[in-house]
């Protein structure tokens, strides 16, 4: 029988807290970028002229339908050579991340968009305002109600993928763990706490996602 030893993972608690706070700021980061990227994607994907939905509509498509971890390679290792774009691991783990996620920031965008009722469009139209003046003012505020929930749950979904981010070498929380696997060979007590680590970091965010849909839900 496997003799558990979890003191191991409290020798090495310095290593889980500075995962942590890697995988932490990676996330934020790619939270911030992927949300004003895809609110820009999102509106254009919603715009009447076709010179701006059809990009949105590809770029959305492109990075929704090719794998998160094949973006990191190819953001890493082929934009130095194709642009001569040289970017550290971490900052190629953003841009990735960013960019993938903005693709389902925009569907989110474009659905809360979709379901504002016509009727107040209309209205504003009447009243002689623009294309842009409606989105600000009628628009966006009443989309953002739905939006809210989803957008919450994008960032759970950010901080699960970010241990992707390891596959070049991001010494975020699973990058971390795994080096010290190979010095310990304690791979149970290390990865049955690294569970516990994520969780502590995913279940605070779905918890308020949870709570923020049912709180629209009751109210709109």
């Amino acid at each position: 029988m496997y003799d558990w030893s979890f003191s191991v993972v409290w020798d090495y608690r310095v290593v889980y807290i500075q995962g942590a706070l890697i995988t932490l700021q990676l996330s934020l980061l790619a939270v911030l970028f992927s949300l004003s990227l895809g609110l820009v994607v999102g509106i254009a994907r919603q715009s009447p002229r076709r010179s701006l939905s059809f990009p949105a509509a590809w770029y959305v498509e492109i990075f929704r339908d090719t794998p998160l971890l094949i973006q990191i390679v190819w953001i890493f290792y082929c934009l130095p050579i194709l642009m001569g774009v040289t970017l550290s691991a971490f900052w190629a783990s953003v841009v990735a991340l960013s960019l993938h996620m903005s693709a389902y920031v925009a569907e989110i965008v474009r659905a809360g968009i979709a379901a504002v009722d016509k009727g107040h469009i209309d209205a504003a139209k009447i009243l002689g305002l623009n294309y842009f003046q409606i989105m600000r003012r009628i628009i966006l505020p009443q989309a953002l109600r739905r939006m809210l929930p989803p957008l919450v749950n994008n960032f759970a979904d950010i901080l699960k993928l970010s241990a992707l981010a390891s596959v070049i070498g991001v010494y975020e929380l699973l990058h971390s763990v795994e080096n010290v696997i190979m010095n310990n060979f304690r791979p149970l007590e290390m990865y049955s706490a690294l569970a516990v680590v994520y969780f502590m970091l995913i279940f605070p965010v779905a918890f308020v996602a949870r709570r923020a849909e049912l709180y629209f839900a009751e109210r709109f």
